[in-house]
């Protein structure tokens, strides 16, 4: 009697386990919501297990950002005041090496604004012909930049794709690509025949074609 009841037991644990493995494999069985900040602003994600290697994830972050500099055009030095804006959706896959590992390897797209908008105008004033003018005689000169809406992404990170509990940190590390940025200018400067449309910040600005993504995460398990 005993022996058949050993052996009950084993059957039983021998065909439940794995279907238990199944159910924790299922796509989608569980979601989880995270809240981070980075490079990229703050931002919202949900996260769904998609097999055991690999996790999906979909949110959005948003980046206000104010930024002043002084360069120069030619002889003549330019302040600049702009206000950065990064508003973007993202759709990223990560992949786990290890079967309940924390390292991944994570690629996907970002799609969005990612824009700035600045004025330019003297730093300083100058003297023309025994005359001093104050920056502001000069006038202002308006820069527009924008990227690709679409902006493949690659990175790496540390991290569950759901919280064995309820809770759990995320890191990530990764680099954008958003493109040759545009540059618009209107010039309404008296320097206009002197320095056209700011062909020293356009020749610096077009340079940037990768943007860096550090970003933390703390990640809630919703069920």
């Amino acid at each position: 009697m005993k022996h058949t009841i050993y052996i009950l037991i084993l059957g039983i644990l021998f065909f439940c386990t794995p279907l238990r493995a199944q159910e924790k494999n299922k796509p989608f069985q569980h979601l989880s919501l995270s809240l981070g900040a980075g490079t990229m602003g703050a931002g919202l994600q949900l996260t769904a297990p998609l097999h055991p290697h690999w996790a999906l994830r979909a949110g959005f972050d948003a980046l206000p950002l104010d930024i002043s500099f002084n360069y120069y055009e030619g002889e003549y030095e330019i302040a600049t005041n702009s206000t950065v804006k990064f508003l973007n959706g993202n759709v990223l896959a990560d992949w786990y090496p290890m079967r309940n590992g924390l390292f991944h390897v994570t690629g996907g797209v970002f799609l969005g604004e990612s824009s700035a908008k600045g004025v330019a105008r003297s730093a300083r004033s100058y003297t023309l012909n025994g005359h001093t003018f104050e920056p502001e005689y000069f006038g202002t000169a308006h820069v527009t930049v924008k990227t690709a809406f679409a902006k493949p992404y690659l990175g790496i990170g540390l991290g569950r794709a759901i919280p064995r509990s309820r809770w759990a940190f995320r890191t990530e590390l990764g680099v954008m690509y958003h493109g040759t940025p545009r540059v618009e200018v209107v010039n309404n400067t008296v320097f206009l025949l002197s320095i056209g449309d700011l062909p020293e910040l356009r020749e610096e600005v077009v340079k940037y074609k990768f943007y860096p993504q550090l970003s933390f995460k703390v990640a809630y398990r919703l069920f």
